[in-house]
């Protein structure tokens, strides 16, 4: 199984990678500079207390991943055996994006982290796209659906989707979820790392089997009030609010129901 990787640029991403690398024979990497900065507060009409906080959020999310994945997230780098590239914003969905991954006679590709994938690439490795969405699908789907079920008091619904690519967002069929161990004290950056390390895991344990037509992938299946969050329903205040809320016990709140929840949530295992 020659695997190719589309992914973005930051700590988490490089480490997919490495993880990927150190799996499966790994053909091929692009590495999409997204042109996205959920950090930026410059336009978003915050008191100082406000960007303070989240400055502070966007720091430790820095300091986390280098934590949880810095020993082992350096760019691959190009070569004969493994053809490295760096995309620039808008080179995603390109023939040229298509063609390199093609000569480099790429079987499955698999996406984290890149801006929406669009054609050329959906036609061009139709069924052999391979994404970890972080968030639970069909529950939650698009950006940021770690943050949102946190924000929303949902811890529940914290995890990871290996899912197909079609071209719906984040909607294709399921090969597996994952899910986080969230333990007291517990912030959003030390859920979200866990969620990636969980998804990485689960993609690479299933992977093999569905390449090899041993694992069949489960449609998604309708789910009332599915929540589908796009760049520009984030706004920073979301940060603020978030953190008012984990001060006042959000997850202590959390695991005192989590058993009383957890059936709610309807997993492909």
């Amino acid at each position: 199984m020659r695997v190719g990787v589309l992914t973005s640029i930051e700590t988490r991403h490089r480490y997919f990678v490495q993880r990927v690398r150190a799996a499966f024979d790994l053909v091929a990497v692009g590495y999409e500079q997204t042109g996205y900065s959920p950090a930026d507060v410059s336009e978003a009409d915050l008191e100082v207390d406000e960007a303070a906080i989240v400055a502070a959020h966007f720091a430790e999310r820095v300091r986390q991943e280098r934590t949880f994945f810095g020993g082992d997230s350096d760019f691959v780098l190009d070569s004969a055996d493994c053809p490295a590239v760096s995309l620039e914003p808008g080179r995603l969905n390109t023939p040229e994006t298509a063609a390199f991954l093609a000569d480099a006679r790429v079987d499955v590709l698999l996406i984290y982290g890149t801006n929406l994938i669009k054609s050329p690439l959906l036609e061009r490795f139709a069924g052999r796209m391979v994404n970890m969405h972080l968030g639970l699908s069909p529950y939650y789907r698009g950006t940021a659906t770690n943050f949102y079920p946190l924000l929303n008091e949902e811890p529940e619904y914290v995890g990871a989707t290996i899912h197909l690519i079609d071209p719906g967002i984040d909607s294709g069929p399921i090969l597996a979820h994952a899910r986080p161990v969230i333990e007291p004290g517990d912030r959003p950056h030390t859920i979200g790392c866990k969620a990636i390390r969980a998804g990485i895991d689960r993609l690479i344990e299933v992977l093999p089997a569905w390449h090899a037509g041993e694992r069949e992938p489960v449609p998604q299946w309708h789910v009332s009030g599915t929540r589908l969050y796009l760049r520009k329903d984030y706004h920073p205040r979301q940060v603020v609010e978030l953190y008012e809320k984990l001060d006042r016990g959000l997850i202590d709140d959390y695991l005192a129901r989590a058993h009383r929840v957890a059936g709610l949530v309807r997993l492909v295992e």
